[in-house]
């Protein structure tokens, strides 16, 4: 496939310097807002593992700085699937379940 060049060398040359410039920038920011906001980022991490999705609700305690309630359908007497037993609950030496053999 042949391209056709519609800029000049100098002009594509410009073009990159600015569209590098505009990724390293918003780059950044997007850091920066993180690292500023790395609380809530690990308030919605830990509810996300807890209950798989967020709702609207959930989202407005985090950026809050609150934790989370849970959802009005949650249920924390039963296990989602399988027996208590073999759930994922952390053990008390921090180790997480079972091997998957012995599921």
């Amino acid at each position: 496939m042949t391209q056709h060049k519609n800029v000049s060398d100098d002009t594509a040359h410009a073009i990159d310097e600015e569209i590098r410039a505009f990724i390293d920038r918003n780059y950044q920011r997007a850091k920066d807002i993180l690292t500023s906001h790395r609380d809530k980022l690990q308030l919605m991490a830990a509810a996300l593992i807890k209950f798989e999705t967020l709702n609207a609700e959930q989202i407005q305690d985090i950026m809050s700085g609150k934790v989370p309630r849970p959802p009005q359908d949650w249920d924390d007497t039963e296990p989602r699937s399988g027996n208590r037993k073999n759930s994922l609950k952390p053990k008390s030496d921090g180790a997480v379940g079972r091997p998957v053999q012995q599921h």
